[in-house]
């Protein structure tokens, strides 16, 4: 019988071998590259993630400044956003405007606990707006006048200019002034009020876009979104000169603005348009930022806070050039 040779019937074939090794490490290549791109866009996208809030033990007792001191009672329950719609932030409170829970809540990060705000009843059209002092305008829309409450939650100002239409769907502060800009959808105009809420000036229709949406301010210059030319509208409140900083915003649905940054939520295109000096640095996309539907923004010491509602929570990040 014939032998049969030592190694007949095995395939040598080092080339082969190599190829499979170099496609195989391509394929765990592209699924790393898959799970790890969103992560890594956001480390080099101008917003920087940070912490993410999604509630806090309920403060049930403050004293006049807002603290709990040292109660045995103070600190209730952990409690969790439901629907949070709007937020302001000062350097040392988040407001947050929960339509779910129909609460505005003052969420102190040093003691991650949060005290309702009394009095407040919040709906989806609630806007919020921080004063230098640490108080906090509720805009409620079509439901009541604008009210500023204090951090231990009193009430210390009704925003009524004593015109024939004294609503506002949203409002901004002015800190050199103390004066108050407030939106009027439905008048399709802006008014500044006096700080005492009391009078009120329409600003010029020639300064504003048509149909202005959303309000930001930063060092007395105004933005505004408008829906009808899609664009964003930066108005100099002390020159009384206005020029289109943007024109591809498809629905600015928030905007915030601060420390000479600008961010727009365009909840079309699904992406954080973000805008350093009047210049567009960055527009990260939703799903790079682990962001649903934002409904409301705030700037406060380089850091923009968002409110998510789909998200159930409030994402922070760091604006970074």
């Amino acid at each position: 019988m014939k032998q049969v040779a030592r190694g007949a019937g095995k395939r040598h074939c080092n080339p082969c071998n190599n190829s499979r090794r170099q496609l195989l490490k391509g394929a765990l290549g592209g699924v790393l590259l898959s799970a790890l791109g969103p992560a890594l866009a956001a480390e080099r996208s101008v917003l920087k993630p940070g912490p993410s809030y999604t509630g806090g033990r309920i403060l049930q007792r403050v004293d006049p400044q807002g603290m709990p001191g040292f109660q045995p009672d103070a600190f209730g329950p952990f409690t969790f956003f439901v629907f949070p719609v709007a937020v302001a932030a000062t350097p040392f409170d988040i407001y947050v405007a929960d339509a779910g829970l129909s609460t505005l809540f003052r969420y102190d990060p040093a003691m991650d606990a949060m005290m309702p705000v009394p009095g407040v009843r919040v709906t989806q059209q609630t806007r919020l707006a921080a004063v230098q002092d640490g108080s906090v305008v509720v805009s409620e829309g079509r439901q009541g006048q604008p009210r500023r409450y204090s951090r231990a939650g009193r009430l210390l100002q009704a925003i009524d200019p004593q015109n024939t239409f004294p609503r506002f769907d949203d409002v901004v502060v002015d800190p050199a002034t103390g004066r108050y800009l407030a939106l009027d959808r439905v008048q399709r105009r802006i008014e500044e009020v006096h700080p005492l809420g009391r009078s009120s000036v329409v600003l010029a229709e020639d300064l504003l876009p048509n149909l202005p949406g959303a309000l930001a301010l930063d060092d007395r210059i105004l933005y505004a979104a408008g829906q009808d030319c899609r664009c964003i509208v930066a108005v100099d409140l002390f020159k009384r000169e206005k020029h289109i900083l943007a024109e591809d915003i498809t629905e600015a649905s928030a905007l915030a603005a601060g420390d000479g940054w600008l961010v727009a939520a365009d909840n079309v295109e699904r992406v954080m348009r973000v805008y350093r000096d009047k210049v567009l640095v960055g527009d990260p996309g939703y799903e790079t930022l682990r962001l649903m539907n934002p409904q409301g923004m705030s700037i406060s010491r380089g850091t923009l806070y968002v409110a998510d509602p789909g998200a159930r929570r409030v994402a922070s990040f760091r604006l970074r050039q």
